[in-house]
């Protein structure tokens, strides 16, 4: 049995009916970016060669914004092949079923263990309000404790965007595809961007971070913009093997972006308007990435197919939600490295090693079996 056979028992068809595998490549780049942002720390104390490498590490935040595009990209498609054909329902048979069944049902089951786990430790029976407060939605709407698990942030502004997509589309339906091709992510654009100036102005206030998540909507949404218009042009047959190539465009400013971000961290200059020059590069480049699915074919795509990528994204979810706990409680109980080079390994390395298997078998035999019940009732 070769790779590609075994990981198919992993995986599930995709709602979209199309099954390309480098964008399971992907989200497997994203969650490692991830997951290298939130492993990996430096001493204070150390040199600037450090602090630099400390701060190129952190920018590996920049995988959030490769995973908003993706879902740009993979929850806008249903719409525009909707949208291609008169008469069909403008929001795709069970689509807010196979949303819940995808997001809903990991983040019980982490709770169930960790809620427990963290009271135990701490004798602290908040926890369980909040985990109550995230159970029932209300982050959605309203700035929440961060204590739980810090990374859902951006859960929320997926949700979000998860939830106003079929409003928009639905808004749009009477307009042409043409229109809708450039109106829809104009509109997620200009609302996510406009929000963020407006609450630069101070006309909105921010909650601190991490004793509140603000995920206020509708923050973050041109996250998605670019990678919904990809999808549309792609739908509409515009995008070919000439435009394959660009993909290597994005990469390089992809990676550019990512050095930007880490010289800005390291000299201490993140001021907003080089933060969302970066932002916009960042948005720009990943949909350029995009642009590969115009030859599945070529060297990109076949690069980002490769078992292990693709095994991490299909993972990607269940390990984004059990890495950040067990990765500060491993500091917790191990304390300080003080220089010592074996410690240190022992710091990263084990709650590596066990949110990595934690993730796996949470999406095995949890998520999995939830996400082919859920198509099998709501498949399209």
């Amino acid at each position: 049995m070769n790779d590609r056979d075994v990981l198919e028992s992993w995986h599930v068809t995709p709602s979209s009916n199309r099954d390309y595998h480098f964008l399971d490549g992907l989200r497997g780049v994203a969650i490692l970016m991830v997951i290298v942002c939130h492993f990996i720390y430096t001493n204070p104390h150390s040199g600037r060669l450090v602090h630099f490498l400390g701060a190129l590490f952190s920018a590996g935040a920049m995988g959030v914004p490769l995973f908003f595009s993706l879902s740009g990209f993979l929850i806008s498609w249903p719409f525009w092949k909707a949208k291609l054909r008169p008469g069909r329902p403008v929001v795709p048979k069970g689509y807010g079923w196979r949303r819940f069944y995808k997001i809903y049902p990991p983040i019980a089951f982490s709770f169930l263990f960790l809620i427990p786990f963290y009271v135990w430790v701490t004798g602290d029976f908040s926890y369980i309000t909040v985990a109550l407060e995230w159970l029932v939605g209300l982050p959605l709407v309203s700035a929440i404790r961060g204590k739980v698990n810090p990374v859902m942030w951006t859960l929320v502004i997926e949700a979000q965007f998860y939830i106003v997509l079929p409003l928009v589309m639905l808004a749009c339906r009477r307009l042409s595809l043409r229109t809708c091709l450039w109106l829809v992510p104009a509109l997620f654009f200009v609302l996510g961007f406009g929000w963020r100036c407006l609450q630069l102005s101070g006309w909105i206030a921010s909650y601190p971070f991490p004793a509140f998540i603000d995920s206020r909507f509708p923050t973050g949404l041109d996250f998605f913009a670019f990678g919904i218009l990809v999808s549309g042009l792609h739908a509409e047959g515009k995008i070919t093997r000439r435009h394959a190539p660009w993909a290597w465009a994005g990469v390089a400013g992809y990676l550019l972006a990512l050095l930007a971000l880490a010289c800005l961290r390291f000299a201490g200059n993140e001021s907003f308007f080089w933060g969302e020059l970066i932002t916009l590069g960042t948005q720009v480049s990943c949909a350029a990435m995009l642009l590969c699915i115009g030859n599945p074919a070529g060297l990109l795509p076949r690069v980002l197919s490769h078992a292990g990528l693709r095994w991490c994204g299909i993972v990607s979810y269940e390990w984004y939600l059990w890495h950040q706990p067990m990765c500060l409680y491993s500091r917790r109980f191990l304390g300080p490295a003080g220089g010592d080079v074996f410690k240190y390994a022992m710091i990263l390395g084990v709650p590596l090693v066990l949110s990595i298997a934690v993730a796996a078998a949470a999406y095995r035999f949890v998520s999995l079996p939830i996400l082919r019940f859920g198509r099998s009732r709501h498949q399209e």
